[in-house]
């Protein structure tokens, strides 16, 4: 354990598409705020990176940005290393070492800090640590994006994870044959339906998902010493001081309170007039258990026309093949509908690949409804903000298929303009050996894609 977070299982190796410089920059911008100018180049960090596989696939897909990638596991930052020296990403520099000796190094000024799933792992000690590295290295106009456990909806797992821990801690072995145990065990307990237990979702993910999870995840989950959900006006009160503003949040659905809460919720809403702790009753009504806030630093606010210009200049693509999706989403307050010809046309257009939303435009959509039906499309999830430029993903996925079937396996996909997709086994078996994949809609939108064939726009 360091400072007790776990450090003799290595976690698992994923990609956190919420943290790539065009999805931040749209959630900058549909709350009002200029988003980091990366005309001339930008700097990027990754405070707590793991295996560095998210701060490595950005890097690669933007070779006008420098890199950084901070972890306190040495094994994390090794294996970062060896997946960048094979993936030939040079434009990203590692450091193995903590918060606290990382916020008094020379490093450049980040447009962006991210920090995926730290924050509520770590003690108050190490957090006030992370704060300073923000303050010193973050530019102003720059994002952060944190992401971290949350009330109230983390409320009913406290008991379970409390208990998996402490019972791991008594129990022999490493960290992953502690947790082990101590699931045996508290499986077992609910099995008697002990009510504390039974009251929590995790608890029920885990006993009937145990299987498909992985051991780097359930040890990092539940075998920290300080698995504390954090209520969102505590974090942004803990934040204000340092000059950082609520931006949204990357979970894009969230940031509409028509998609999220029903009138009545709304209305009472309309009675608080504290943002923060509106923010919180907010999270009340949501149930939120866990959120990925976005911040900016001293941002600059834009007027609903550059807004509105902004966003039609921005690039979009289709998150899975045209065929499966859906023009309907089910969310907290209801069914979202979006079923009509303008979010069709969209869909269509973006087919072939991404594209900028100009260029998707014609005479018989208005762009007030062509940037409500892309602001719904991509709250269900159906499309993403990503870059206008393609980069060569040759190397990195080479990289990728590679580890197939290994013990450092990694099991995604990356694509040209700036992100990465899930894939399974066969997949990259078959993009290994350059096969087309035969009766897989999804295999082969994917190859289409890195195949960068681009079609003319549409009308």
């Amino acid at each position: 354990m360091t400072d007790g977070y776990v450090a003799d299982v290595p976690y698992v190796r994923s990609f956190t598409r919420e943290q790539v410089p065009a999805w931040l920059d749209h959630v900058a911008l549909v709350s009002g705020f200029s988003p980091p100018e990366r005309g001339q180049g930008f700097a990027y960090c990754d405070i707590g990176c793991g295996h560095g596989f998210t701060t490595s696939v950005i890097a690669a897909t933007h070779p006008d940005g420098v890199f950084h990638g901070i972890d306190a596991n040495p094994a994390h930052i090794e294996s970062a290393h060896r997946f960048a020296a094979e993936a030939r990403i040079s434009n990203v520099t590692w450091h193995a070492t903590d918060f606290a000796q990382a916020a008094g190094f020379d490093l450049p000024a980040f447009d962006y800090i991210v920090s995926h799933g730290v924050y509520s792992w770590v003690n108050e000690d190490a957090r006030q640590a992370w704060r300073r590295f923000v303050a010193r290295h973050l530019k102003p106009g720059g994002i952060l994006h944190v992401s971290y456990n949350a009330m109230p909806g983390r409320s009913s797992d406290l008991p379970f994870q409390k208990l998996v821990h402490s019972l791991g801690r008594a129990a022999k072995g490493n960290s992953h044959q502690q947790v082990l145990t101590a699931i045996e065990i508290a499986v077992s307990m609910m099995e008697m339906k002990v009510p504390a237990l039974v009251a929590s979702p995790m608890a029920g993910r885990i006993r009937e998902s145990m299987s498909r999870l992985s051991p780097g995840y359930l040890t990092h989950e539940l075998m920290c010493a300080n698995w504390e959900p954090l209520c969102v006006n505590d974090v942004r009160a803990a934040l204000a001081p340092i000059g950082l503003k609520p931006a949204g949040s990357a979970n894009l659905m969230e940031n509409y309170d028509s998609f999220v809460l029903g009138r009545a919720a709304r209305a009472t809403l309309a009675t608080i007039q504290d943002p923060d702790v509106r923010e919180l009753a907010r999270d009340f009504f949501i149930d939120q258990f866990f959120r990925h806030d976005v911040f900016i630093r001293d941002g600059k606010r834009v007027d609903d026309d550059t807004r509105r210009s902004s966003l039609l200049e921005s690039t979009w693509s289709l998150a899975r093949p045209a065929a499966s999706i859906e023009y309907h989403v089910q969310t907290p307050a209801g069914r979202l509908n979006f079923d009509n010809p303008v979010s069709r046309h969209i869909v269509a257009a973006l087919s072939p690949g991404p594209r900028r939303l100009v260029e998707i435009t014609n005479d018989s959509i208005p762009s007030k409804d062509l940037i409500a039906n892309v602001l719904a499309l991509s709250a269900a999830d159906a499309i993403w903000p990503v870059e206008a430029n393609c980069a060569s993903v040759t190397s990195i996925n080479d990289a990728i298929f590679k580890r197939a079937d290994g013990p450092d396996e990694i099991r995604y996909v990356a694509l040209p303009f700036g992100t990465a997709v899930p894939a399974s086994r066969e997949l990259l078996a078959s993009l290994k050996a350059g096969v087309s994949p035969m009766n897989d809609e999804f295999g082969s939108w994917i190859a289409s894609q890195l195949s960068g064939l681009r079609q003319p726009s549409l009308p």
